[in-house]
């Protein structure tokens, strides 16, 4: 073998240790990157030449730079920092939320309901006194304006979560593209089966991580290599990678699919265009990441007014209107029973009105006007007489193709067949039953009321009225009914009580008298009575008053002059539920007032019942509410608590989520701390062993050196050798 062969392996070795020396110094620059991937040299022997007596090797070379990872690892790392960013952006909220609910007791709304509830009891004592009304007024003004300002902050903060998701999904899709052209370009670099794209990993990585913080992504990876880098074990070099939320795919190699931020009423719903170009709402599968975070304080689902009902706003927003609406109810209850001349609340629901020419259309040409649609169906009918015993039941079928007035022509000859003494009439531009002496005997002896009505004509036009209350209870009223009774009182000029007349309500009754809001009018219209066990005929509450349904409000008309109406012993909540006499406006946590002519004009609140100014039985009564359990309907779940106590379990709600938050926050900081110490000490550069590294690999490069220079030696002395 020439002595030129042995110069040529000493220079592989040089070269070998060189490329050894650049990686090592790659290491060390990229030391403080936490991007960055250490990497190792694999040295590879030469293929020998075949002599005899044996094989003569020729050298060395670099078979590949390998990263030293574990793409498991990588992972656990990845997930538990998704976690990790979807708990610290819990924690900022909730700390911010918080601040609006401060624990003190010279501040925040416990303060103003106990500010509330004193101004009351003073109104108690003195209740002829203007100055105390003035400040009662003032008291109420101060704590409706601040649960209105409480739930306007959080809508606030969920607008800017809004905004700052919209924004956290265009990063998003930043990094998909980037990924996705990362990997094409892995893909050329690595198509040689041999090279290693070392860096663009790195890159990708760190996308990889990123992107997973923001929205909690599944990645998979296909064709893992496992490879023992002369004792150091590497997993990755992965052929396949696909990245997919909630089921479909993001990133499928080279290829994306972007994300779409779409405005839904106001609010950004998260969409992924699919193959047929329809695109499909994830929003509910993020979970996770800081979106994920956002979400949960933010919420996925909303009422009609578009407001949160669910995430840590939406449940903030609930107690506040269940807090607003129980105060409403009840106070306002109680203030009904203040007696007054008349009764006409706010309207309870937007009346259909029948122009004339709509009764001789088909009710299928009418259906295309209405909000509810008429349909084939039984009306069924129940029959009562003027004591309100049911006497019978009447079925007529409902025809689409009939018109208005045929169907009302066939309803009421079956009343008339049947000896009904009612007659279904268009008035004031909506179907009613006007009293009718059908039998011409002189007498009105009964009346009709909707047991059931399959066929939604009397819903199509008249909306509730005749409807059992639990189908109209808590997406038609402004605030629920409950089941219980309520008196309705009549009064003279004097105070005195003339009649009272007790009032059921059953919503699981099938008797429509008392399961609908016509039930609960007929109850008070029923003649012979005999409400003050007289036996007298001409001195009950029908005697007095009237209740009807006209324009969508609920009516009470005097029938006598100098004659009052009130309300007592009210568990329906009917005052607060129809606004009769009312304290309070408004229907929940955004709309909450004093009654407007009341805030004018504090000298019109009073707290008699009967119609005596010396009379504070109203204000004692409020001022007792505070101490008592009512009902709260938080999402439609009953809740049954005082005030004080319901205000303080939501608010201490709030602070053990805030404080479990903070505390799983504190518990995945320490696994995050973990896992990642155990990634970096894996794949991350220490000094120490690259100095080591890099002395080994001098001396490898010095010692060829030496053997380059040795031979050249030996070629000098063999060239001076004389001829």
């Amino acid at each position: 073998m020439a002595i030129s062969s042995s110069l040529s392996t000493a220079l592989t070795g040089l070269k070998a240790h060189q490329n050894a020396i650049d990686v090592t110094s790659n290491n060390i620059s990229n030391s403080s990157n936490p991007d960055y991937v250490r990497e190792r040299v694999t040295f590879t022997t030469l293929d020998p030449i075949h002599t005899i007596p044996g094989d003569i090797g020729i050298g060395v070379k670099i078979s590949s730079v390998y990263r030293i990872t574990d793409t498991f690892l990588f992972n656990r790392l990845t997930a538990t920092s998704a976690n990790n960013s979807k708990l610290s952006t819990m924690e900022k909220h909730l700390q911010e939320i918080s601040t609006y609910f401060p624990d003190v007791t010279d501040n925040g709304i416990y303060k103003d309901l106990e500010n509330f509830f004193n101004a009351w009891q003073t109104f108690a004592s003195n209740p002829n006194d203007g100055s105390v009304k003035v400040d009662l007024a003032s008291k109420t003004n101060i704590l409706s304006d601040s649960i209105k300002t409480l739930s306007g902050k959080m809508m606030d903060i969920e607008k800017d979560i809004d905004e700052t998701i919209k924004t956290k999904v265009e990063e998003a899709n930043v990094i998909l593209k980037q990924i996705a052209d990362l990997n094409k370009k892995i893909a050329a670099h690595e198509a040689n089966n041999i090279n290693h794209a070392n860096e663009l990993r790195d890159k990708r990585d760190a996308l990889e991580k990123r992107v997973k913080e923001l929205l909690g992504v599944k990645v998979f990876k296909e064709g893992i290599k496992s490879i023992d880098a002369q004792g150091e074990n590497t997993v990755d070099y992965s052929e396949d990678y696909q990245m997919s939320l909630g089921g479909y795919p993001l990133v499928n190699n080279n290829s994306f699919h972007q994300l779409e931020v779409t405005n839904e009423n106001g609010h950004y719903s998260i969409t992924v265009k699919k193959e047929d170009n329809t695109y499909e709402n994830i929003t509910n599968s993020i979970t996770t990441g800081e979106v994920g975070g956002l979400l949960a304080i933010r919420g996925n689902n909303f009422d009609k007014n578009n407001r949160p009902t669910d995430g840590s706003i939406g449940d903030v927003l609930s107690s506040l209107n269940a807090l607003s609406q129980g105060l409403i109810r009840s106070v306002n209850s109680i203030y009904s029973y203040s007696a007054q001349t008349s009764v006409q609340t706010d309207p309870l629901y937007k009346p259909i009105s029948i122009s004339p020419g709509m009764e001789n259309l088909s009710l299928s040409i009418l259906n295309k006007n209405l909000k509810n649609n008429i349909r084939e169906g039984n009306m069924i009918f129940n029959v009562y007489d003027n004591t309100g015993n049911n006497l019978k039941e009447l079925i007529y079928k409902v025809d689409p193709s009939k018109s208005l007035k045929t169907t009302l022509d066939e309803i009421n000859k079956l009343f008339k067949d049947n000896g009904v003494d009612s007659k279904a009439v268009i008035e004031n531009g909506k179907i009613t039953f006007k009293p009718t002496d059908t039998n011409s005997d002189g007498t009105i002896s009964n009346y009709p009321l909707v047991k059931d009505d399959g066929s939604l004509l009397f819903k199509a036009f008249n909306e509730i009225e005749y409807l059992p209350i639990n189908k109209i209870n808590t997406t038609d009223l402004p605030i629920p009914l409950e089941n219980g009774s309520f008196d309705i009182v009549a009064y003279d000029n004097d105070g005195k009580e003339l009649a009272r007349r007790t009032i059921n309500v059953d919503m699981n009754s099938t008797d429509p008298k008392y399961s609908t809001i016509e039930g609960i009018i007929a109850q008070i219209n029923t003649p012979n009575i005999d409400d003050n066990q007289d036996n007298n005929s001409q001195n009950d509450i029908d005697d007095y008053f009237k209740a009807s349904i006209v324009g969508g409000k609920f009516i009470l008309s005097p029938k006598k002059d100098n004659i009052y109406v009130g309300l007592d012993n009210d568990s329906v909540n009917i005052g607060g539920a129809f606004g009769i006499n009312k304290f309070f406006d408004g229907k929940d946590a955004f709309t909450i007032s004093l009654r407007q002519d009341l805030a004018e004009n504090p000298s019109k609140i009073h707290a008699y019942k009967a119609p005596n100014e010396g009379n504070n039985e109203v204000a004692n009564e409020v001022l007792q509410l505070q101490f008592e359990k009512i009902k709260f309907y938080k999402n439609g779940k009953a809740v049954e608590d005082t005030i004080f106590g319901f205000y303080r379990s939501s608010t201490s709600a709030l602070a053990n989520e805030t404080e479990n938050t903070k505390n799983n926050k504190e518990v995945s900081d320490t696994l995050l701390k973990n896992i990642s110490d155990q990634y970096y000490a894996l794949t991350g550069v220490n000094i120490d062993e690259e100095l080591v590294n890099l002395e080994r690999f001098q001396r490898g490069y010095q010692a060829n050196a030496k053997v380059i220079t040795t031979i050249n030696q030996m070629l000098d002395a063999l060239f001076g050798i004389k001829q």
